[in-house]
């Protein structure tokens, strides 16, 4: 082993730590995770501390107690404790009588060290250390580690036998388990005077001893080669009740104990076990890593004890023994770890990212199995086991195609630099940043092939988690939770500033409403089938053309003078600049440019003012806010180019530096600057669709605008790609670009939240309301099968709330009443009012009608009636008085009573006593009132002779 890594135990979400430890290099580094590389899925750190020259060791341990103290295991048999913090003292050295190797050592939470050593005659193997004790004595009498003490040790144990690894248990400091090396697993109670082991298990398995950190009643080793073999046992197989001082081991005549399981793992010939560590997240999880990079996760389940079979062993051996009884356990599943961030494309596992060491992460700051890793050229990683498939994630609804493509599944483990402000992939290399999601999806899994069962689980998972969430008809909010994928965030950005220019008369002309509209609608003058639903209240007094429209909007919305080239249409290109969301002046730009500055989006900054002719304010993006070198070489290059007089070795060089970058603004920045074409950026397939369509608005000739957008809106279309409902709108061509979408990726959410915005208002025709709706009621349904009923309910009423005109006149009418209550007798329905003309109303020779009042009685303690059959609610529960009455001993009644006149309007208290509650398991009825009072006392009907807990 030539690197080792440590996660912290006492780690937390804003403090996360690990030791760094290169062992060929004598360092020791104290590191504190600051971000996640989104891409590559590696950490990046700070070393808070370090110690280097550390002497040659062949073991080590850090101590969990002080973070700042770790100890080595020298050849001579020395241990060595260090402090961390300081690089100036020397360690404190606990010296032996015999030299030979020291094999291992470990910290336990009170301050004592063991010290594992190879076997000589008559000496001892395991001496364990009061290192409180010496490190007070080092205070007081001299300094820290200036010299050998010669104290002896606390204990020692194990006469001439070599001593392979040892671990403190947690819960109980005072006792270590320890491996011998040919011989047995032994458990070592130092309260004990006699120095015999307490427990034993006869094993070749003595090397990597680890403990299950949330179930410590289990302990793993293993023999690491040839015939390799992992063995787990249960430290309650050898359990003994209290006996008198001094009294034999009751273990120590029962026999060899048997383990509670055998592993016999599937790994290379030439590859030996290296390293065995438990979760300390999830119980039973145990990972093992080889020195060929194999890196396995074992999951290890306890056999079902059924609830009689406990009491039954209770009984015979005492209250709360089956908690020291070994449990039957089994392997659940077996997982290679994977990287949290999968390399692109599936590409092979090259030597370099081979797994050198790891330890896992601490349950304070994760909830699932997540591991940290060195690779083989020294980078700090994250892996996880890939996620339990779940049965219930295929429906009918969502059949798997070979068409269906994967993105990156997103992690949050560690803090990511978007969470830290920084959402630019500047403070990558640039060569090191996230191409165009829609490339991503493409080359995960090639269209030829089929894609995993567990992949494709996940990916049918996605809809939900995203509904789950909120995902809905908020544009920002859905931002949010599609931050992983780009393509769907320009969309919902697009969205969002069409939903906001909606909300006003800014995009209405002569009673026209242009919103939603694309820009391919805009520089071609069409509106299409949508024209007639968008002059439902037209003013026009005579016949204007649509393209005279659209000039006239960009006269009223006033528009400031941006960079173009020369054309016969000036005011479609402002408006379609407008629907793009460029800046729309000097101003604009540079305070864009100067806030991706800020948030370290260097190359974005400059892309945007090299798209408007800005070199200067490019080379200035570039050079502020701590640029990267590469930042200043891409400044230089931009000054290059903006000389003019480049040759062709110019232009060659910028193509090649650009082939080999992943970053498509810094891409189309050296495309521009190569050649001086603005042609090279259209060709940047990364480029965010957006961009590449701002470029052509400013910079290509009528012409040539009109066939560029003709052919990216076709293939926008074709592709499903949801980017392109910036050409098409929210109109009749974006529903061809969404079945696309559908057909490609099985997913109908993305496209009916987005259609919901203009259908019914501006897409009325049968065919395609017929089209929508079919995918509307695909997605309920799905909702439904889900469980997420309200999700669904919020679905269908801000939908509804979107079918309106611009005029605040509503398209779709409210549904019928679905719930009412009924009477008992006649399941009529009780409302007061006529509902004759209703759905729900009577047959035609019934009516309803009013409850009479009592005369001798407040109308409002009449109480409610079947309008029908004129008989009472039942009665409540509690006050046995008619449901539907209020409380006459309340304040509120007897204030009701003394108002005058009688018919003064009711208190919300006194309207909401009348309301009524009802046990769906006995269905007793109560006051609203009652019921909450009496259930926050009580969890039993109130009603006699009924044993319903109502309160559930």
């Amino acid at each position: 082993m030539e690197t080792a890594v440590r996660w912290s135990p006492s780690s937390t979400l804003d403090d996360q730590r690990f030791l760094y430890v290169d062992i060929p290099g004598k360092s020791f580094n104290l590191c504190k995770v600051t971000s996640r590389d989104d891409v590559l899925g590696t950490l990046k750190y700070d070393v808070l501390s370090s110690r280097h020259s550390v002497p040659p060791f062949r073991a080590f341990d850090w101590s969990s107690a002080d973070e700042n103290l770790a100890v080595v295991g020298q050849s001579s048999g020395e241990a060595a404790v260090l402090r961390l913090d300081d690089d100036t003292q020397s360690p404190v050295v606990f010296p032996i009588r015999n030299q030979r190797s020291c094999n291992a050592v470990a910290f336990n939470t009170q301050g004592l060290l063991a010290a594992g050593l190879d076997k000589v005659r008559n000496d001892f193997s395991l001496n364990i250390w009061n290192v409180n004790q010496r490190l007070s004595l080092g205070s007081s009498a001299r300094p820290f580690g200036s010299s050998r003490y010669p104290t002896e040790p606390l204990r020692k144990l194990a006469s001439s036998e070599p001593i392979t690894s040892i671990k403190f248990f947690k819960d109980h400091p005072e006792t270590l388990v320890v491996g011998v090396r040919g011989q047995s697993v032994r458990i070592y109670d130092l309260r004990e005077s006699s120095g015999s082991p307490s427990l034993q298990f006869i094993t070749r398995c003595v090397h990597n001893i680890a403990i299950d950190w949330l179930d410590e009643n289990y302990i793993a080793a293993c023999f690491p080669s040839n015939d390799v073999a992992i063995s787990i046992w249960d430290r309650r197989s050898g359990f003994r009740y209290p006996t008198a001082a001094g009294a034999a081991s009751a273990s120590a005549d029962s026999g060899p104990l048997s383990t509670a399981l055998d592993l016999k793992p599937d790994i290379e010939s030439n590859s030996t076990i290296s390293s065995l560590r438990f979760c300390r997240s999830k119980r039973g999880c145990l990972g093992m890593l080889t020195t060929t990079g194999t890196f396995r996760c074992y999951d290890i389940a306890k056999e079902y004890l059924s609830e009689e079979n406990k009491l039954s062993l209770e009984h015979a051996l005492g209250q709360d023994s089956s908690k020291h009884y070994p449990e039957q356990i089994y392997t659940r599943k077996v997982q290679d770890f994977r990287p949290s961030i999968l390399p692109s494309g599936g590409a092979a596992k090259k030597d370099w990212q081979r797994v050198t060491s790891f330890d896992f992460l601490n349950k304070g700051v994760v909830s699932q199995p997540v591991a940290i890793t060195l690779l083989a050229d020294k980078t700090v990683s994250l892996f996880t086991p890939p996620p339990p498939p779940s049965s219930t994630d295929l429906s009918s609804k969502c059949s798997l195609t070979s068409q269906i493509n994967f993105g990156k599944t997103p992690s949050n483990i560690i803090p990511s630099e978007k969470e830290h402000g920084n959402q630019s992939t500047s403070d990558h290399p640039i060569g090191e940043t996230d191409e165009s999601n829609h490339e991503k999806q493409e080359s995960l899994f090639p269209t030829d092939d089929t894609p995993s069962f567990d992949d494709a689980l996940s990916w049918l998972t996605i809809p939900r988690l995203r509904c789950a969430e909120g995902y809905l008809l908020d544009s920002e909010k859905n931002k949010a939770i599609v931050s992983e994928n780009h393509s769907l965030q320009e969309l919902w950005d697009w969205i969002g500033r069409a939903h906001s220019r909606s909300k006003n008369d800014s995009m209405i002309i002569h009673g026209i409403d242009m919103n939603y509209v694309g820009v391919y609608s805009v520089w071609n003058g069409k509106l299409g089938r949508s024209f007639e639903s968008r002059r439902d209240s037209s003013e026009l007094a005579e016949e204007r053309s649509i393209s005279q429209l659209f000039q006239e909007l960009v006269h009223k919305l006033s528009f400031a003078q941006s960079k173009t080239c020369e054309s016969e249409f000036p005011e479609k290109r402002q408006l379609c600049l407008h629907i793009c969301g460029a800046p729309e002046s000097n101003d604009d730009l540079v305070n864009t440019v100067n806030k991706l500055v800020a948030d370290r989006q260097h190359s974005k900054a400059a892309a945007l003012a090299i798209f408007q002719d800005e070199v200067k304010l490019a080379y200035k993006a570039l050079r502020e806010n701590k640029p990267t070198q590469a930042h200043k070489l891409l400044a230089m290059a931009i000054i290059g180019g903006s000389k003019g007089d480049a040759g062709p070795d110019w232009e060659e060089t910028c193509a090649e530096i650009a082939a080999e970058l992943t970053d498509p603004y810094a891409r189309a920045i050296l495309a521009m600057v190569g050649n001086s074409d603005w042609m090279s950026v259209l060709q940047e397939a990364t480029l965010p669709l957006r961009y590449r369509v701002e470029v052509a608005l400013r910079w290509l000739p009528d012409a040539e605008l009109t066939s560029y957008l003709r052919d990216a809106s076709v293939q926008a279309i074709h592709q499903g790609d949801v980017e392109g409902v910036l050409l098409t709108g929210l109109d009749h061509a974006a529903l061809d670009l969404f079945q696309s979408y559908i057909n490609k990726f099985n997913d109908v959410q993305t496209p009916v939240l987005a259609m919901c915005h203009t259908v019914p208002r501006f897409i009325r025709d049968a065919p395609s309301k017929a089209r929508f709706e079919a995918w509307r009621e695909t997605y309920r349904h799905q909702m439904n099968s889900w469980k997420l009923h309200l999700n669904r309910v919020k679905f269908d009423i801000e939908s509804r709330k979107l079918a309106i005109t611009w005029e605040s006149r509503r398209l779709v009418e409210p549904p019928l009443q679905q719930i009412s209550l009924v009477c008992n007798y006649c399941t009529r329905p009780l409302t007061q009012q006529d509902t004759s003309n209703s759905e729900v109303a009577a047959t035609p020779t019934e009516y309803s009608h009013a409850t009479p009042g009592n005369p001798l009685g407040h109308a409002s303690m009449n109480g409610t009636a079947c309008p029908k059959c004129n008989r009472h609610m039942p009665r409540c529960g509690i006050c046995s008085l008619w449901l539907g009455t209020p409380d006459p001993m309340s304040k509120a009644s007897i204030a009701e009573d003394s108002k005058k006149p009688a018919s003064t309007t009711q208190s919300h208290e006194d309207i909401m006593r009348r309301f009524v509650a009802f046990c769906v398991n006995c269905n007793h009825g109560f006051h609203a009132d009652h019921a909450r009072d009496w259930f926050n006392k009580h969890k039993v009907c109130p009603v006699a002779e009924c044993g319903c807990i109502c309160d559930r």
